[in-house]
């Protein structure tokens, strides 16, 4: 999990940069949010699968985070759509 968050994490950080430059582009835009969302939802779902049924109790912060990551590839534009954008550009 850890390798993953931190490769995400570095291409990110990236596209960050390339925003306060004024360079970021809606292609990348669109693989850094479903990047992101995807993995979120991923790393949610191990944590709650390690966790076993303590994962699914409201009163740990595994649970209320699993149910948060649902719903990121839903906000500021669905993951399909971003595919899309993307596809466009090849």
């Amino acid at each position: 999990m850890k390798m993953d968050i931190v490769s995400a994490r570095a291409f990110v950080d990236q596209c960050l940069l390339l925003h306060s430059q004024k360079r970021l582009d809606t292609a990348t835009a669109s693989m850094a949010k479903t990047l992101g969302s995807e993995l979120q939802n991923k790393i949610a779902d191990q944590g709650v699968q390690l966790h076993g049924g303590w994962g699914y109790m409201a009163e740990f912060a595994v649970s209320r985070a699993y149910v948060d990551a649902r719903v990121q590839p839903i906000y500021g534009g669905t993951n399909q759509i971003m595919m899309e954008v993307v596809g466009r550009t090849l």
